[in-house]
């Protein structure tokens, strides 16, 4: 049965040449596949043996690992369980799949990385490390057991001719003697020194004196502490200036112990407070246990009383059944050093204000005030400690008494503006008061002719300004009964005007505006009183003056191979009453909309458009009243990147395919007259 038709002379060398090239090909892919990688690693640095399990139809199943050095076995694992060739005895660790980068050390972070199963991380490289490495996986419950001849690595260590062995990481318990081998390869032409977090270890006063250095430039620390924990650096040097260093990691494990306790703690009442148990645990803490009065304590049979994730005791409203003597026992997978001594807690009231300051105050330069503040004690009626601060500075030197708790100020500065507050503290708590103080320093600076237009539940201002270059505008407002003012920010000082929003209907407010400079706060505009409409379910309640909301700035369009990409800034002033944007595009010269899209972000990306053609594009914005502000158009072209793209793809397959067959006729033609020399001579 014939399935090809016979093909005789040029016809078969053709088909052949084209089929060798196919295999030629296909081998020269596999072959790429199974090249080695070669590493380069310095003496006492650590590399990753990155190795993929290839998993027959992607499918986990078990799995034996074997990581080879010639014909030893340097690193196996199986179903958890690992083993070591006795020279890479903790230096070789398998880098968990489930995590994006392996556990480093702090001092030894590697940028965000993913490595395979099979991946290895080999520490404190010696010079004796180097050569030729082999990643095997062998599959014991498939026929059959290797899918591969492996993976192989190279692996060149460089670095210095100073260190023969690096130091490598370890873990030991405290109190335990630790080693840490750092031989050098000539130790009479060699100095040697060792350092803890990058410090010489002669400034640790009670670490330098519990270790010493051996004459082959070991490190042994005797009776180690919890606080040896870190890393230390073996740091060899000669006469020519050479230096090269190692480093390695100790890692110190103990019992929990509790580090601190203090004696007696003053929890404020009907406040939330805390109970801490100070306490350091390695590794990690697995339990902590309460007691009160010598009885254990659980959280969860006490209303109100809560654990944190720390093991502190939270309790969410103080009240006298508190009252007691606590003491905690932390514990981790070692064990525990005991309890802590008792900690006597004593529920007292906080103190409570008797006189506050007022929020604001406002004076001129060179007056006086006297702000007034005092409290009472909550349980015994005595004045507990009160005290005065400003934030961010300090009182006015030589300018301020304090009397009875108020506070006096003379001869005013333009610097004693700012906010000032009044502590009252006992054992048990401190509440604070505070108060705003400003000064008049530039009369001239101050907004006039401040107007005002109102709704149900909003007021629009405007007014006027000497200076509109480096200055910001803020509308301090309030209710007529009320003695409180509150603040709104003016987005940018090129706007004269504001909208103050959820307003009562049918109320009657303050208005002032201030204006500030690089001076600082400057004078206040004439406050004007107006009513708030009053509520009317036939009337809408937002304000309909003029537009509360700027339009989209720096409006840009630029081509993409997707279609065109539409980018713009914040409007520069009515954020508060921001609801979204409306990103608009319609083909010019038409003046219907062609497409439009609501979205949140300052992006947007404008879809299945005809290439080829000019869109004229434009961003709305809009306020939650709906009303609008909208930037200028934008004409742009819609190249045809896809046709482009399609053209390029064609004429680059049209010559590849013209070279091969020009190449192939050149081949069959000279193989032909090589075979057939009469023919050549005809």
């Amino acid at each position: 049965m014939q399935i090809f038709p016979s093909r005789t002379g040029p016809e078969v060398c053709l088909w052949s040449l084209v089929f060798s090239g196919a295999l030629y090909v296909a081998k020269g892919y596999v072959e790429e596949e199974t090249h080695p990688k070669y590493l380069t690693a310095a003496v006492g640095d650590f590399i990753v043996f990155d190795c993929e399990i290839d998993f027959p139809q992607g499918y986990p199943i078990p799995y034996r690992l074997y990581w080879r050095r010639g014909d030893k076995v340097a690193y196996s694992w199986y179903d958890g369980q690992t083993n070591e060739a006795e020279e890479y005895v903790g230096r070789i660790h398998l880098i968990d799949k489930n995590s994006s980068n392996f556990l480093y050390h702090p001092p030894m972070e590697r940028p965000f990385q993913h490595y395979g199963r099979a991946s290895i991380n080999l520490t404190s490289i010696r010079e004796s490390d180097a050569g030729w490495y082999e990643c095997k996986i062998m599959f014991p419950t498939r026929t059959p057991a290797y899918r591969n001849n492996g993976t192989w690595f190279h692996l060149t260590v460089s670095g210095g001719n100073l260190l023969a062995i690096p130091p490598i990481n370890q873990t030991i318990q405290e109190g335990e003697e630790i080693r840490f081998v750092c031989i050098v390869k000539d130790p009479t032409l060699i100095r040697l020194r060792w350092l803890k977090d990058g410090i010489p270890l002669s400034a640790y006063k009670d670490l330098s004196q519990r270790c010493s250095v051996e004459k082959d430039g070991t490190l042994v620390i005797t009776n180690t502490d919890m606080g040896d924990y870190g890393q230390y650096e073996c740091e060899a040097s000669n006469r020519a200036g050479d230096i090269q260093r190692a480093k390695a990691f100790l890692n110190v494990q103990y019992k929990a112990k509790v580090i601190y306790a203090p004696p007696e703690l003053h929890f404020p009442h009907g406040r939330p407070a805390m109970l801490d148990c100070h306490y350091r645990a390695n590794p990690p803490l697995t339990n902590l246990r309460w007691e009160k009065d010598g009885f254990l304590f659980d959280p969860y049979n006490v209303q109100g009383v809560f654990y944190r994730r720390n093991g502190s005791l939270y309790f969410s409203k103080v009240d006298d059944t508190h009252t007691g003597t606590y003491a905690c026992t932390p514990y981790n997978d070692l064990g525990t050093q005991g309890t802590s001594p008792g900690m006597h807690v004593i529920v007292q009231k906080s103190p409570v204000f008797t006189i506050t300051p007022n929020n604001l105050y406002l004076r001129k330069l060179g007056e006086s005030i006297d702000i007034p503040c005092d409290a009472l004690d909550g349980d015994n009626g005595h004045r507990p400690m009160i005290v005065w601060t400003k934030k961010g500075s300090s009182l006015p030197s030589g300018r301020y008494t304090i009397n009875e708790g108020n506070l006096t100020i003379t001869d005013i500065e333009a610097e004693d503006r700012g906010i000032f507050q009044c502590s009252a503290t006992n054992k048990a708590a401190t509440v604070t008061a505070e108060t705003e103080l400003l000064v008049e320093n530039i009369p001239s600076g101050a907004p006039y002719n401040l107007t005002a237009v109102s709704s149900a539940n909003s007021v629009h201002l405007t007014w006027l300004s000497r200076r509109q270059i480096n200055v910001e505008f803020s509308v301090w407002y309030k209710k007529i009964e009320s003695t409180e003012w509150k603040t709104y920010k003016v987005p940018t000082s090129r706007s004269l005007e504001a909208t103050i929003i959820n307003l009562d209907p049918g109320t009657e407010y303050e208005f002032m505006v201030l204006c500030k400079d690089d001076n600082g706060d400057g004078p206040f505009s004439k406050s004007i009183r107006i009513w708030t409409k009053s509520k009317d379910p036939h009337e809408t309640n937002l304000y309909t003056g003029p537009v509360p909301i700027g339009y989209p700035r720096n409006v840009e369009v630029n081509p993409t191979d997707d279609g065109l990409k539409v980018t713009w800034d914040p409007p520069s002033f009515g954020m508060e009453l921001f609801k979204s944007y409306v990103v608009r595009w319609n083909p010019a010269n038409n003046e219907y909309i062609f497409g439009s899209a609501e979205t949140t972000e300052n992006t947007y990306l404008i879809r299945n458009l005809s290439e080829g053609s000019e869109y004229d594009v434009q961003v709305l914005a809009l306020s939650i009243d709906h009303q609008q502000a909208v930037s200028d158009k934008i004409r742009v072209l819609c190249p045809g990147f896809k046709s482009i793209r399609a053209i390029s793809t064609g004429i680059i397959g049209g010559l590849v395919f013209l070279a091969v067959v020009f190449l192939a006729v050149y081949l069959i033609r000279k193989r032909f007259f090589q075979q057939s020399p009469q023919l050549l001579k005809k």
